[in-house]
């Protein structure tokens, strides 16, 4: 065939199961002159633990073969470790006009296949984006969609577009986007995976290269993505990439985080600013982008309070925090919690220790209680408050709180809402807006205090558990225990 409009890359371990799934699922369902025009390629990453059967893989290649314009089979030369890795050593022998990188735990459908093959026709932006579901291993799906939006297609800037959802969030939807590969620069791809980690650098590296790219999204349904092991709880997938790449458990969520993010800022395609108004949004999860970083750098000092090798070294620490200092003012006062809880290892009494992670829990837990997003809001005026948002601010009754939510869930949310209006940076800078105020209790928030319903049981264990957890031994015990006995044990306790 001539040069392919589109190149499918599937980076698979070679589970038989899981390849024939995701791929039967486009040969069932795709319109036939959209595999025609379509290169294959499947990138065989052989992993030591789970030994790939070429032969049965083959055969099964071969007997789909004639659906696809080409078909490539490329035998990993070494064990890549992650996805990521995987899909920049199969992208090398992409040759479409597009690139469509695909994991091999979908199960595609035909309704968004249709629009797919509908819009390469007649393509409107230099990205697509297709919604997606979830389903776990057991055939049982919560029908969230990965990304609300209210319009049936619209366009939006790539860059908002990842403001919205989250860089660490849109990694999971690998294979429900597809985009123009002159825009993906496979040298700064390694750079990233090099330099700051593999996890989540094919979203880095594709918002370095549509910076000033729009992408078309689709409210249709492409696929679903089958959840991993560690969505219910099994964390040993983790465990086994840290002792392999000698880092600490949340290396990915910290500090690789943190070193994605000052490349987008050192290469001009980011502002701190950007990064502090950014949100992360999938399924019922709302919260801002930033706080992923916070809420994974207290989980790391206490995993290193029980344990030395995941420790986060000073020179990683000041970098994490001379980050969060940057990006976050409104944080200032975590921040130096954050220093205190790293420098007390060496001489923190157990109980001193874990009372201070706790108290910061508990400061950056604030957005989703007492006022929710009440650390994104930077004024007021009458009885509107004004919250940073991706797309600049947002202005919204102080007594909401929990409607003017809609305008950051949904990314083609309008600039005005029912009680809400969103401003550019430049429109607020010259807006002349003279706020109301609907009564004296208008002007003040309504009172949303921390807690939950609690059985009689664990009112009484409660106290009980917390001052268990206080002891670096009860820690220890009960870091061994699999993680769904913990969440039940929690919930019923606490």
């Amino acid at each position: 065939m001539a040069s392919p409009l589109v190149s499918l890359v599937l980076p698979t371990s070679g589970k038989e199961w899981s390849v024939k799934r995701c791929l039967n699922s486009l040969v069932h369902h795709a319109p036939p002159l959209l595999l025609m025009k379509a290169e294959l390629i499947v990138f065989l990453n052989q992993d030591p633990a789970t030994p790939i059967n070429f032969d049965k893989i083959q055969t099964y290649l071969d007997s789909i073969q004639s659906r696809f314009g080409k078909l490539k089979v490329v035998r990993s030369s070494r064990f890549e470790l992650t996805a990521e890795e995987s899909a920049w050593a199969a992208s090398e022998h992409a040759e479409g006009e597009y690139i469509w990188l695909v994991g091999d735990k979908r199960i595609f459908f035909p309704d968004g296949l249709q629009k797919l093959a509908e819009w390469l026709e007649n393509p409107t932006a230099a990205a697509a984006y297709f919604n997606s579901g979830w389903i776990d291993q057991t055939g049982l799906t919560n029908n969230y969609p990965s990304t609300h939006l209210l319009s049936m297609r619209t366009l939006v800037p790539f860059k908002l577009f990842i403001m919205c959802n989250g860089l660490n969030y849109m990694a999971t939807n690998m294979g429900t986007w597809i985009f123009e590969r002159r825009r993906l620069n496979r040298d700064v791809w390694q750079a990233i995976i090099k330099n700051c980690g593999p996890h989540f650098s094919h979203v880095t590296a594709a918002v370095a290269g549509m910076a000033d790219a729009s992408v078309q999204c689709f409210s249709i349904y492409i696929c679903q993505h089958e959840a991993k092991a560690y969505h219910a709880g099994d964390d040993s997938e983790w465990a086994r990439y840290s002792e392999y790449t000698k880092t600490y458990r949340y290396y990915a969520w910290t500090l690789g985080l943190v070193r994605q993010f000052r490349f987008l800022v050192d290469n001009g395609i980011y502002a701190y600013a950007d990064i502090r108004r950014s949100m992360c949004s999938e399924g019922l999860l709302l919260r801002r982008q930033i706080d992923e970083i916070y809420i994974h750098v207290i989980a790391q000092l206490r995993f290193g309070w029980f344990a030395e090798n995941q420790r986060i070294t000073q020179a990683e620490f000041d970098e994490i925090y001379q980050f969060l200092c940057l990006t976050c003012p409104e944080k200032t006062i975590i921040n130096e919690m954050l220093r205190e809880i790293y420098s007390g290892y060496g001489h923190l009494p157990d109980k001193d220790f874990s009372a201070r992670i706790s108290v910061a829990y508990n400061a950056l837990g604030i957005d989703g209680w007492s006022l929710r997003f009440g650390s994104l809001i930077v004024g007021q005026i009458g009885d509107l408050y004004v919250r940073l948002h991706p797309r600049g601010y947002l202005l919204s009754p102080v007594r909401d709180n929990e409607d003017f939510m809609v305008a950051y869930k949904f990314v083609d949310a309008p600039a005005i809402g029912p009680e809400w209006q969103i401003v550019s940076e430049a429109e607020m800078g010259t807006i002349d807006f003279v706020g109301s105020a609907r009564g004296y209790s208008a002007v003040f928030p309504v009172n949303v205090m921390p807690g939950k319903p609690s059985s009689r049981l664990s009112r009484i264990t409660g106290p009980w558990v917390v001052r268990f957890y206080r002891h670096r031994f009860a820690y220890q015990l009960v870091s061994r225990m699999p993680s769904h006995l913990k969440r039940r044990l929690r919930a019923l306790l606490t």
